[in-house]
């Protein structure tokens, strides 16, 4: 992989409906605000961090993100604010085009507040490291389960079990503009977001012997390792699909219940006392 500077996208269209404090309204996760600052500056905060860290485009709602980030576009002519699309699959379409000559871009998701930029840069790492034999890649973070102590170890997403690891997946990934010439990827994008939350709706979109391969393989005998059912997925799909492993469970944490915004506003307001 090019060790150059890489674009990156903000996905800001998230909607949480479920109350999360007395006295929330709910709307944009990327708003959502922790210790006075909203979400998307926490995230924004850890990118510019990053050395390597080239253009930034931010896809959202417009009109209520520009009044929170008029500062920063002022001041960073990096950072662009974008219409985001109505769907997962849209804002994806739209940020592989806004960087369409680009070799790959970084996506991350707006309501992660804890990312940190050693948690984006272990990502990067990684994927220059890792060989691909496919000529489109995807490039999914994730999180082994050992990572997860301290203050994480009793608050984590759901866990996926394979036979040689059991991992969380991550908010942020690579994607390779090339990725949008592949047959049918876009309708089975849409289904495998609107169906993250759930094993089998997500299995099912990407085809039933992927779906199969995981129940059966993965989480009820534990058979596949990550690297086999990593192989076989990209086998059915005709593209390179790659996790990549890193130490920070902050990256899985993204908010919506109140249990999580609550364990957010914990740890940013401990980050705040150990700085102050």
């Amino acid at each position: 992989m090019s060790t150059d500077s890489i674009d990156v996208v903000v996905l800001a269209s998230g909607l949480n409906q479920i109350s999360l404090y007395e006295g929330y309204v709910p709307g944009y996760k990327a708003l959502i605000p922790y210790h006075g600052r909203a979400s998307i500056q926490y995230v924004l905060d850890a990118l510019v961090a990053v050395p390597r860290m080239g253009h930034i485009c931010i896809e959202g709602p417009q009109v209520q993100l520009q009044p929170e980030l008029a500062e920063r576009l002022s001041a960073d002519s990096r950072i662009t604010l974008v219409e985001g699309g109505e769907s997962f699959l849209d804002s994806l379409v739209i940020g592989l085009r806004h960087f369409q000559d680009a070799p790959a871009v970084l996506f991350i998701a707006a309501d992660i507040p804890l990312v940190t930029p050693e948690a984006i840069q272990s990502f990067l790492t990684a994927w220059e490291s890792t060989p691909t034999t496919y000529p489109q890649n995807l490039f999914l973070s994730a999180v082994p389960q050992s990572a997860y102590t301290g203050a994480y170890e009793h608050f984590t997403k759901p866990f996926n079990h394979y036979r040689d690891i059991t991992l969380c997946h991550g908010n942020f990934f690579i994607a390779e503009p090339a990725l949008l010439d592949q047959p049918g990827l876009k309708e089975r994008i849409d289904r495998f977001y609107a169906g993250r939350k759930n094993a089998l709706t997500t299995t099912l979109a990407l085809g039933w012997k992927i779906a199969l391969a995981y129940l059966i393989e993965v989480e009820g005998l534990h058979l596949m390792t990550l690297e086999q059912f990593a192989h076989f997925v990209s086998k059915e799909l005709g593209f390179g699909v790659i996790p990549l492993l890193v130490d920070y469970p902050e990256i899985t944490i993204d908010v919506d219940e109140h249990d999580d915004y609550d364990f957010v506003k914990e740890r940013i307001e401990e980050r705040w006392r150990l700085t102050s």
